[in-house]
């Protein structure tokens, strides 16, 4: 049986096509950032609410956050204060780790792309 030349090509289902262009499809920075800013104050606000509620004085350390967030305290005021710190926090890391897989999978995408032009390339100086 021959073996394949250059210019033959797969031919994919268009389904197919869409689930691959779906999967590789860049995140949304914005929209990821605020997924993870939500979830933060929501589970700082809880955590506060829940200390303050069940038991202060055995309580988990969580008047540790003002070192970090600036104006926290394990109060009502706190809980806004923790709240908004909280969803600030998480929209950066939110946005940067969508930023990161973006990065990743254009590099990754690219090299897959550079490596099978060369390997369907009978001369590859035509690609420098």
């Amino acid at each position: 049986m021959p073996l394949p030349d250059a210019s033959s090509r797969v031919v994919t289902p268009p389904d197919v096509e869409a689930q691959i262009v779906r999967a590789f499809a860049p995140l949304d920075k914005p929209a990821l950032g605020i997924a993870f800013a939500v979830a933060m104050a929501c589970i700082v606000a809880a955590l506060t609410v829940l200390s303050m509620m069940l038991d202060p004085a055995g309580a988990f350390p969580l008047h540790l956050l003002a070192q970090y967030f600036f104006g926290y305290s394990v109060s009502w005021i706190g809980v806004v204060i923790g709240a908004a710190w909280a969803a600030a926090t998480g929209f950066c890391w939110g946005w940067f780790v969508a930023f990161a897989r973006n990065l990743v999978m254009s590099l990754w995408l690219l090299s897959v792309r550079v490596r099978a032009d060369m390997a369907t390339s009978r001369d590859v100086l035509d690609h420098l």
